[in-house]
C-alpha cells in the first residue's frame, strides 16, 4: 500500500510540475499572433534563442508560426492535403505525376514567397518535391518504400 500511495504522489509531483512550464510569450509576439491567427486553437509556444514558434490548428489545418522578438511574423508552416494545394499547382503535379499518388503537403511562406513540398507515393517508391505558386516542380528525394 505505500508503494501505491508513493508511487501516486510522485506521479502527482511530476505531472503538476510538466503542467506548470508555462512558455512566456512576448506581448509583441502575442499582440500579432491574435491579429493575425484570431481563429486558431489555443497555440502551444516555443522559444529558440530570438525566436517564438506557436503550434496549433487554424481552420482544421495543423499551423506552426514562427515570429521575431519584434513580433514579425516570420515564417508559417501549414500541414495539410492535396485538397488545400491551389488548383493550378494540383493540377500540374497532378499531370507530371499520373502515375502517383499524393500523401501530404506542407506549405511553408516566408521572405522568399510560398512553396510547397508534396510528398507523393507509388507501389515502390516515395518521392519528395517542391513546387512552386506555378505549379514549377523539382525533385528532392526519391525512398525505397520500406512498408511493402
Amino acid at each position: 500500500m505505500k508503494i501505491i500511495i508513493f508511487s501516486a504522489v510522485i506521479f502527482l509531483g511530476i505531472t503538476a510540475t510538466a503542467a506548470s512550464r508555462v512558455t512566456p510569450v512576448n506581448e509583441k509576439v502575442r499582440k500579432t499572433f491574435n491579429e493575425v491567427f484570431s481563429n486558431a486553437s489555443t497555440p502551444a509556444w516555443n522559444v529558440s534563442g530570438d525566436y517564438y514558434e506557436a503550434s496549433f490548428v487554424n481552420a482544421s489545418v495543423k499551423t506552426r508560426a514562427l515570429f521575431d522578438s519584434k513580433g514579425r511574423l516570420v515564417q508559417t508552416i501549414r500541414y495539410y492535403t492535396e485538397n488545400g494545394l491551389p488548383s493550378n499547382v494540383l493540377y500540374k503535379v497532378k499531370q507530371k505525376y499520373a502515375q502517383k499518388k499524393m500523401c501530404g503537403v506542407i506549405e511553408i511562406t516566408n521572405s522568399a514567397g510560398i512553396n510547397y513540398r508534396i510528398v507523393l507515393k507509388d507501389d515502390k517508391k516515395y518521392m519528395h518535391i517542391n513546387a512552386d505558386t506555378n505549379g514549377e516542380t523539382e525533385t528532392v528525394a526519391v525512398y525505397a518504400r520500406g512498408d511493402k
